[in-house]
């Protein structure tokens, strides 16, 4: 019988997040369920347990160096093992740039663009050692297209796609893989909230659902199990893809 394989999932206290460690845990994986929201977290553990699944929840700030390199050696310590990091928290500002803060921009960067970097690189370490593993980030579609009043937000996302290409190139020679997922609308609590900040949340709603071909906002569960896929073998010959998961919104002129 093969060794369960073991993954960190970041932001994991609630939607793709959470979806993912339960979609990865249902296929045999070992979760480290990691967020700021510790609630959230034990939460996400509890509905694994639930159904059989093995998962451990750990105070985890992407954005913190000590804090990655913390939960990397627990998944170490308690599992035995790394092979799959799923670097997917994030978090959103729904601002004009003129309203933008310096504070307000470098939050937005350091959780989701520097967050990436430290779960990458930490991960990486341990994988090349070992000359395998999987590193899946979110990304989303306004790194490619974007609208009004989410500059900050699309700016770190447009980074993200391009430090996932680059990545996957230093990952190669180690057989290590690197994809990005670029999920449309979810209905997610950071949808949510990010339709509320809107200056005109009713307006932002109605643009979020006409703008999928597909006629609807997509759910949590739909991007884990795109994130499941590429973590599988059965992905063994994809790196540095950046994978829709949008209903169509990037084919859409």
């Amino acid at each position: 019988m093969s060794k369960a394989r073991v993954a960190i999932v970041t932001g994991a206290g609630n939607g793709i997040g959470r979806a993912s460690a339960i979609e990865f845990a249902s296929r045999g994986m070992k979760v480290v369920v990691g967020d700021i929201d510790e609630a959230g977290g034990r939460e996400t553990v509890g509905m694994i347990a639930e159904q059989q699944g093995e998962a451990i929840s750990t105070y985890m700030d992407v954005s913190d160096e000590q804090s990655v390199k913390d939960a990397v050696k627990l998944a170490l310590d308690h599992f035995g093992g790394l092979d799959i990091m799923y670097a997917n928290a994030a978090i959103e500002l729904q601002k004009y740039i003129m309203d933008i803060e310096v504070h307000e921009w470098d939050k937005v960067m350091n959780v989701n663009l520097k967050g990436v970097f430290l779960c990458s690189k930490y991960a990486l370490k341990h994988f090349m050692q070992q000359r395998s593993g999987v590193i899946l980030i979110t990304a989303s579609p306004h790194a490619l297209c974007t609208y009004e009043e989410i500059s900050a937000y699309a700016a770190s996302k447009g980074g993200v796609v391009a430090f996932n290409r680059a990545l996957a190139l230093e990952a190669a020679p180690y057989q290590v893989r690197v994809n990005c997922i670029m999920p449309g609308a979810i209905d997610t609590p950071m949808v949510q909230r990010e339709i509320a900040a809107s200056s005109d949340p009713k307006k932002l709603r109605e643009t979020l659902e006409r703008m999928h071909p597909i006629g609807r906002m997509g759910r949590p569960e739909e991007v884990a199990k795109a994130a499941a896929f590429l973590a599988s073998d059965d992905a063994s010959f994809i790196t540095g893809a950046s994978l829709a998961v949008d209903g169509g919104i990037l084919a859409k002129l």
